[in-house]
């Protein structure tokens, strides 16, 4: 195999997307701080932490996605976001990056955690829909106490507006036992029609597409009864609306008011529990 060839390999089976001669992510200014990790904890990077547990920088995905739009002027306003779990990464361009301890944490280092661009668009869906999309979230989770082995990358982060309670020793399509948005329960069974009750979206242009399995919104992105649309700052792209937003948050004043994960956002109930990463 050629050298340049082999590189190239080696490059694709880390997960890098990028890179450059001093091995740094090709990203400006890649030693800013954008946020800190607060103090006290740990952020968990690792395939088990991302996509079968609340995960506080994809959290802050989800919220930038919200915020993205919701910021902007001649936006119709944005109701939560969502970030599928498998966006999230620990191989970094270098090292193996399973564990952010607290502390600052970068853009070059926030590109290596998001390292794909995914376009960020927004559309709107019904009751129905959302809660298809959250069961289909959690419907490969592990009930306890199974060791959580391949768990799905389909596994969906929330923004704060959510707050939904799962269990897992439930079958698939019944896990999710409660569920509020923007403060307002939404019950399954009694979901009330669309467009007179629909909720604005954000997402990765990923699942928009159905790809992970979310065939429920496949074509919506395209569809105008939908009111699609693109996030419309920081290129449209997850990992630097993202880090604009982390930049202008109360988590890059200081190490106590760092990143650190809402447990509230997604409650576990009878689910199998990932372990702290090594590292």
């Amino acid at each position: 195999m050629k050298p340049l060839v082999a590189a190239a390999v080696a490059v694709f089976a880390s997960g890098c997307l990028a890179y450059n001669d001093d091995c740094q992510a090709l990203i400006d200014n890649p030693n800013e701080r954008v946020a800190f990790v607060a103090r006290g904890t740990e952020v968990f990077l690792d395939r088990p932490n991302a996509r079968h547990a609340n995960n506080a920088v994809a959290q802050a995905a989800a919220d930038a996605f919200v915020w993205v739009f919701n910021s902007a002027e001649g936006n119709a306003r944005v109701d939560f976001g969502l970030i599928n779990g498998g966006a999230v990464r620990d191989q970094g361009a270098c090292v193996l990056r399973s564990i952010l301890r607290e502390g600052p944490l970068t853009r070059g280092v926030l590109g290596e955690i998001l390292p794909f661009e995914n376009p960020v668009r927004v559309v709107d869906l019904s009751e129905q829909e959302v809660f298809e999309v959250l069961e289909l979230s959690v419907s490969r989770l592990f009930a306890a106490p199974t060791p959580i082995t391949s768990p799905s990358g389909a596994f969906l982060q929330v923004s704060r507006e959510v707050s939904m309670e799962v269990d897992c020793s439930r079958l698939p399509n019944a896990r999710v036992t409660a569920l509020r948005i923007g403060g307002q329960t939404v019950t399954r069974g009694s979901f009330r029609p669309f467009p007179a009750t629909k909720y604005r979206v954000a997402m990765p242009g990923f699942i928009l597409a159905g790809n992970d399995g979310y065939t429920v919104l496949a074509g919506k992105g395209d569809d105008p009864a939908r009111n699609p649309a693109q996030a419309p700052r920081f290129g449209g792209v997850d990992s630097r609306i993202t880090m604009a937003y982390l930049i202008q948050s109360d988590f890059n004043q200081n190490v106590e008011n760092g990143l650190r994960v809402d447990t509230n956002r997604v409650r576990f109930v009878n689910c199998s529990v990932p372990t702290r990463p090594v590292q």
